[in-house]
């Protein structure tokens, strides 16, 4: 069931045009901004888009010229990612499975990363989340303390996933659509 939800989510995402992409990514950037205060974290995890997956950059450009650490996945073997940061959006390479990964070897501690934004190619209402099935960040994110939050379009937001029992929540979905389901307040 998983392999043929991958296949029939990635098949709409693969259809998005360019346009449809960075309009779609403008409206979750607002919903993120209007649900955190960003202001308020000094680490933040991010990725950089593959394919059409949300993209993030001009959040994470913004965030930079605010003098905030911006720390990137990358994968240290074929079971392990550790997150590191970047100092501009061209701090990168092409690594395992032709993911931009950053370049720097400074691994950030986990408990460092304050916020940590994941993409996916679906998410539950439960906050479940359908990956690649490679397991990178069940396995990262089974001790990671703070707030995650899962980032994808609305067609990619479905009712139930079938879930494993390393299978990790996130705390929040953010779409376009704005979602009144989590607040960051202090």
């Amino acid at each position: 069931m998983k392999k043929l939800l991958r296949e029939k989510i990635l098949s709409i995402r693969n259809q998005l045009t360019k346009t449809e992409v960075e309009e779609l990514s403008t409206k979750i950037i607002d919903n993120i901004k209007s649900m955190f205060y960003l202001s308020k974290y000094q680490v933040l995890a991010f990725y950089l888009p593959l394919g059409n997956e949300v993209d993030l950059r001009p959040l994470i450009q913004e965030l930079l010229d605010n003098g905030k650490t911006i720390v990137l996945p990358k994968t240290l073997d074929k079971h392990t990612m550790a997150f590191y940061p970047i100092k501009d959006l061209n701090d990168y390479h092409i690594g395992r499975f032709k993911v931009m990964e950053p370049n720097s070897n400074e691994k950030m501690p986990k408990d460092a990363i304050e916020i940590m934004f994941i993409p996916g190619i679906a998410f539950s209402h439960k906050g479940y989340r359908l990956g690649f099935g490679v397991g990178y960040y069940d396995r990262y994110l089974v001790d990671y303390p703070n707030i995650k939050v899962g980032v994808c379009y609305d067609f990619q937001v479905v009712e139930e996933l079938p879930t494993d029992l390393y299978d990790i929540p996130v705390d929040v979905i953010i779409t376009e659509t704005p979602r009144p389901l989590y607040r960051d307040e202090d």
